[in-house]
């Protein structure tokens, strides 16, 4: 690897790190802004889902008191049968033009949700059943393309959860993700000698970016929270319909 493509790995794991450990998702969206430009997203899947179980396991120990199993259990569920159909896909989606659709949905919703405000009266119909769904919609662009956190994070927001609740969710619910989408990755064949040996030079880095994170977390306000998930979200949306749109317009 040459020295700037390994200065861009680096940098990019311990800048998504730091927003996974603070936020408790987005490490693949953060990442991927680093590394899309010099890195095939086919050779990234592994490195991604390996990057945010880490950086999220690290900042476990910190929210497992705020983790209720009853909250966690939908979307578990729905995950797992979720997580298969994401991987089964990757041979078989445009990930280019899925992604952008993504960032497009990303930007619309995000963007209302700032200038709305703070939710007065979160919406809390669906019960268990949207809850599944919401988890098999996560499974799904897990395995696909690594953005486990993007559907309950909305999903949050609609809720009107507290920061510690969001938090533990997604902290759990995306390690969950991670570990069944590593596993597939695995027996598909995705990771090799090389990935490994990424892995080994991503974990300094990792571990220290969440940590970091985990840090800022304990000043952040409830508010403050809100807009930091709402404004990643728009940041990822604007990220993926770049990345994506230009590729898609420059064939």
């Amino acid at each position: 690897m040459i020295p700037v493509d390994l200065i861009v790995l680096l940098a990019g794991a311990l800048v998504a790190a730091f927003v996974s450990g603070l936020s408790g998702f987005a490490f693949a969206l953060v990442s991927l802004s680093f590394w899309i430009w010099r890195f095939p997203l086919a050779e990234l899947s592994a490195i991604v889902v390996f990057g945010s179980l880490v950086s999220q396991a690290t900042a476990m120990p910190g929210v497992l008191r705020h983790v209720q199993p009853r909250l966690l259990l939908p979307f578990v569920g729905g995950a797992v049968f979720g997580l298969p159909v994401g991987t089964i896909l990757i041979a078989h989606v445009n990930q280019g033009a899925f992604r952008l659709g993504v960032g497009l949905l990303l930007l619309v919703f995000s963007g209302f949700q700032l200038l709305l405000g703070p939710v007065r009266r979160p919406w809390q119909g669906g019960g268990l059943a949207a809850e599944a769904a919401i988890g098999w919609i996560s499974g799904v662009l897990g395995g696909l393309v690594g953005l486990s956190g993007v559907a309950p994070a909305m999903w949050s927001v609609v809720r009107g959860w507290s920061k510690e609740r969001q938090r533990g969710l997604f902290l759990v619910f995306n390690s969950f993700c991670h570990v069944v989408a590593l596993a597939g990755l695995a027996v598909a064949g995705y990771i090799t000698a090389t990935t490994l040996e990424r892995f080994a030079l991503l974990l300094p880095c990792l571990v220290g970016g969440a940590w970091l994170g985990m840090q800022a977390y304990g000043h952040v306000s409830p508010d403050q929270f809100r807009r930091i998930v709402l404004m990643l979200l728009a940041a990822s949306g604007v990220v993926l319909t770049v990345q994506n749109g230009w590729r898609a317009l420059s064939g």
